[in-house]
């Protein structure tokens, strides 16, 4: 049991004040001298003895009513229905023995016959009252009962620090105010209370040992990308109450109730949770703002982060409007190269000048995302930063910039070798059109030989290998070829009618070839083609929007080879209609080998598909292209990265060991980091903006672009159909204002309020009081 105001229970001493009245103001007997000496003292022996009784019962009631307003007054209350209904039995017990005790002493105080059958029909009223109320308690599962509204409580009180929070309405961000609201919490705390404060940014936390401590780990929260979702916090809570001694417990999250911050895969789990924690109550405190005025840049797609120089890139954006239409103006800067740059003069980061390269104009309408495309061309070799903004201010700069990073390079140098039926024109032109290399605008610098004049000095000028319908060739061929991707170079092997089914499963060819070659497959009057199940490898990323309406079906295959034994670390990127792997990818050293089992190099009459030789074959054609670029890059080269994703980049040839300076968004002290085996990892992008590295001693530098997640800071509200879809219906306690805070805090502390039955038990007791001291000392009427 729990009690609102505990400092009136000591009003309870007041019960001595009819005790000390009673024995005050009792009246002296009177000595007087009657004849017939014997009669009268029985007489007076009788009387004494009833006045005592009446005087007993009329002290009773008078203390009882003092107990029970004091009690009242302090509000108790209980934690639990079922110890509500045992606490209104108990009660209705209590009222029961008044009862009893009151109609016996009418009895026998030889009172009317009229108010002792009152008095026993009441209290027969009341006995039936409490036997029904007892047994539906004990029909009930006993709750737990929480202690005293003032014992210490074990509270974590939940931060979303999601950029979304920087959002300024009525000169207030709305962290800002969850910062307020959280102070004020934590003085609504019963004194000794154990609190702790998580956010994203929380890796663990403990409890803080006073509010002091949990008010300065308030003001220090910061905003943070990236991070916990608040389902995920509110399961850490979850666990860090199980493991707290104090027997009462809460939950309390700060947020604006914006969608994006609560990740609805992880929804089952939490409420599964809760629910085995019934007893812990969990508040969620709105302080969000209720009209919205935001215009976001929501998403932003690059056609290619690395490119050859002067070669085109689309840049797309997504640009979205809450709470109204409006004209909104986008520029797009970028900065020059220079190796140089960065550098730190005077405390002041330099970095290389920014000029505008674009500026739009577009409406927008409520809540419909508007898509616009930049596009920037004559890119000179070079890693290219940039970004593209929104001009002006709105409630939420966060979202009103988006940046990215470009790495323009010299052509890529592919070495295409071909068998003695290959055909390498199609394939050779699909990667470097004609007009493309005249202009110098071409991806890739391709040559071209002869199976027969692969040597392994041949194969180091270049970054990527392409063998067409390879013959078999001598081992110390294979061991070179081996040897070669082990170092980090590319290698494509397309199969076909040249392959050798024994002279393949050698040890040597063995090295490059992902298994066992075991059969070549015919179609025959079935009908084979490119399946793809899955579009997220990089092979694949430019059929990601519309690969369900890639016509592969129309480019039949009619052979090829399958593999038996294929190793555990080998990834079928591509598989055919009948599930055999058609494009294979396989890891050796530091470089990559992606084999196609048929052949794109037959001639035009006697072709293995129509993947090359049908009409409109574009889908092989961004796919072959897709193919050579992931190749040569030795995967799936990033430079555009969402916050709190790890990133990593590769040393330029001759910097492999060396120490290099990386700059963040946010800082001015570069942090020094030393590449492994040619590769910089950097764990933490918690800041939005440009990341760049130099190498100590001079060199190119190099660098990414951190953003948000699309639509990170979409504003639009759950609501409590979804809140219960999260949590369960009634299993939390949704508050905008303090006082709904306050409300709800008295709901869950004092549980069901027994003030109205103590009340009740009151008015009774004074009733008998009143009336049975009417009763009792009646003066009878005077004779004239």
């Amino acid at each position: 049991m729990q009690f609102a105001n505990v400092g009136l229970l000591l009003g309870g001493l007041l019960v001595a004040v009819p005790i000390i009245l009673h024995l005050v103001m009792r009246q002296q007997p009177k000595q007087l001298e009657f004849p017939a000496l014997r009669f009268v003292r029985q007489r007076s022996v009788q009387n004494t003895r009833r006045l005592q009784l009446k005087h007993w019962v009329l002290l009773a009631l008078r203390c009882l009513a003092v107990l029970a307003l004091v009690i009242a007054l302090a509000r108790p209350g209980v934690a639990s229905a079922a110890l509500g209904r045992w606490v209104l039995s108990g009660s209705l017990g209590v009222i029961l023995l008044i009862g009893v005790f009151v109609t016996l002493a009418a009895w026998l105080a030889g009172s009317s016959r009229t108010l002792a059958y009152i008095l026993t029909g009441i209290t027969a009223l009341i006995g039936v009252s409490a036997l029904v109320s007892a047994l539906m308690a004990m029909s009930s599962s006993s709750g737990p009962i929480v202690g005293e509204q003032e014992a210490p409580v074990a509270a974590v009180i939940i931060c979303d620090t999601s950029p979304r929070m920087l959002y300024r309405h009525q000169n207030q961000t709305r962290l800002e105010k969850a910062q307020e609201l959280g102070m004020w919490l934590t003085s609504q705390l019963p004194e000794d209370s154990q609190m702790a404060v998580l956010d994203q940014r929380t890796q663990s936390t403990i409890f803080a040992p006073d509010r002091g401590a949990a008010r300065q780990a308030l003001q220090r929260l910061e905003i943070a990308v990236g991070g916990q979702s608040l389902i995920e916090l509110t399961q850490n809570a979850l666990e860090m109450l199980q493991s707290n001694e104090l027997a009462r417990k809460e939950i309390y999250i700060l947020t604006d109730l914006a969608a994006p911050a609560w990740d609805a895969n992880q929804a089952q789990r939490l409420k599964a949770a809760l629910a085995e924690q019934p007893d812990i109550p969990l508040y969620i405190v709105d302080v969000g703002a209720d009209d919205v005025q935001n215009v976001a840049i929501s998403d932003l797609v690059l056609s290619a982060e690395s490119t050859p120089e002067n070669h085109d890139v689309t840049l797309q954006v997504e640009v979205v409007s809450d709470g109204s239409s409006q004209v909104e103006t986008l520029e797009m800067f970028v900065e020059e190269v220079d190796d140089k740059l960065p550098i730190v003069e005077n405390g002041e980061l330099i970095v290389p000048t920014a000029t505008r390269r674009n500026r739009q104009t577009i409406e927008l309408a409520d809540d419909q995302p508007r898509s616009v495309s930049f596009r920037l061309t004559g890119l000179e070799a070079g890693t290219h930063h940039g970004w593209i903004q929104l001009v002006g201010e709105d409630g939420l700069g966060a979202d009103n910039k988006r940046w990215f990073t470009i790495e323009a390079r010299t052509p890529w140098s592919m070495l295409v070798v071909k068998s003695d039926k290959a055909i390498s024109d199609r394939l050779v032109d699909a990667l470097a059109p004609p007009s493309y290399r005249e202009s110098g605008r071409a991806a890739f610098k391709i040559d071209v030989i002869s199976q027969s004049e692969l040597t392994p000095a041949k194969m180091e000028e270049y970054q990527a290998i392409a063998l067409l319908d390879p013959a078999p060739m001598p081992d110390a061929t294979w061991q070179a070829l081996s040897s070669y991707v082990s170092r980090g170079g590319g290698l494509m092997l397309l199969l076909g009618r040249a392959a050798v089914k024994d002279e393949f499963n050698s040890e040597a060819p063995q090295s490059v070839l992902p298994g066992k070659l075991s059969r070549q497959w015919r179609a025959g009057n079935r009908e084979w083609f490119l399946a793809p199940t899955d579009y997220q490898h990089a092979v694949l990323s430019p059929f990601r929007g519309s690969g369900a309406s890639v016509p592969w079906r129309d480019y039949p295959i009619d052979r090829f080879w399958s593999f038996d034994d294929m190793d555990e670390d080998v990834n079928p990127i591509v598989l055919y209609s009948n599930a055999v792997p058609a494009l294979i990818e396989q890891r050796i050293g530091d470089g990559l080998v992606l084999t196609l089992t048929t052949s794109v190099s037959d001639p035009r009459g006697d072709s293995w598909n129509k993947l090359f030789t049908g009409l409109d074959t574009w889908p092989f054609f961004v796919l072959w292209n897709q193919m050579a670029r992931y190749v040569v890059q030795g995967g799936d080269d990033h430079f555009n990265y969402t916050a709190g994703e790890v990133a990593t980049l590769k040393t330029e040839p001759g910097n492999e060991t060396a120490t290099h300076l990386l700059f963040t968004p946010n800082g001015i002290d570069p942090q020094e980091v030393v590449p492994d085996s040619g590769t910089i990892t950097i764990p933490f992008t918690s800041s939005l903006g440009t990341y760049r590295v130099r190498p100590l001693g001079g060199g190119k530098s190099m660098g990414f672009s951190v953003n948000l997640p699309p639509y990170a800071t979409r504003m639009d509200k759950l609501t409590e159909a979804d809140l219960d879809e999260l949590f369960g219906p009634g299993r939390y306690r949704l508050a905008r204002q303090q006082e709904q805070i306050v409300r709800e805090q008295g709901k869950a502390r004092l549980g069901v309020p027994l003030f109205p039955w103590l009340m009740l038990i009151v008015v009774i007791v004074f009733g008998l009081e009143n009336v049975l001291a009417n009763r009792f000392y009646r003066q009878a009427p005077s004779e004239t």
